[in-house]
C-alpha cells in the first residue's frame, strides 16, 4: 500500500471519529442548553455557506448533526467515496457514473485497451 493511500484512509478515519465526536457533542449539548446549541450549529453552517441561504432555517436542518440518520449517511457516503482519490502516476478510481439512458455504470466499464478515455461535462439546457 502506497503512503498516498495509507493516508487517504487514515484521514478518512479521522474524519469519521469527527463526525462521530461533534453528534455527541451536539446530542448532549442540545438537552442542557438549545440556545446555545443553536448558535454553535449555526456558526458550523457559516464554513459550507449554509446560513446565507434564505430558504434554510435552522428548524428545517440544525436538529440533523445530533440524529444517528446524520451518521449513519455521512458514513456511507465516506465509506463509498474510500479509495476514489486519484494520485500522480497511480491507477484513475473507477468512478461511479451515470449515463444518458440514466443507467448506473463506472468509468472502468468503457476503458478499452490503453485508448485515452475523455469524459464530457455539461448542460444540455
Amino acid at each position: 500500500m502506497s503512503l498516498h493511500r495509507l493516508m487517504v484512509y487514515l484521514s478518512t478515519a479521522c474524519m469519521f471519529c469527527y463526525m462521530i465526536g461533534v453528534t455527541l457533542i451536539v446530542s448532549i449539548l442540545h438537552f442542557i442548553s438549545p440556545s446555545l446549541t443553536k448558535k454553535l450549529v449555526l456558526k458550523m453552517g457559516e464554513k459550507s455557506t449554509m446560513t446565507q441561504n434564505p430558504n434554510f432555517k435552522y428548524e428545517d436542518w440544525g436538529l440533523t448533526f445530533g440524529s444517528m440518520n446524520f451518521i449513519k449517511v455521512a458514513s456511507y457516503h465516506m465509506w463509498m467515496s474510500l479509495g476514489q482519490a486519484a494520485f500522480e502516476g497511480g491507477d484513475a478510481p473507477d468512478t461511479p457514473v451515470v449515463t444518458m439512458e440514466g443507467k448506473k455504470t463506472s468509468i472502468g466499464k468503457y476503458l478499452k485497451d490503453n485508448r485515452p478515455l475523455v469524459l464530457s461535462f455539461g448542460s444540455c439546457t
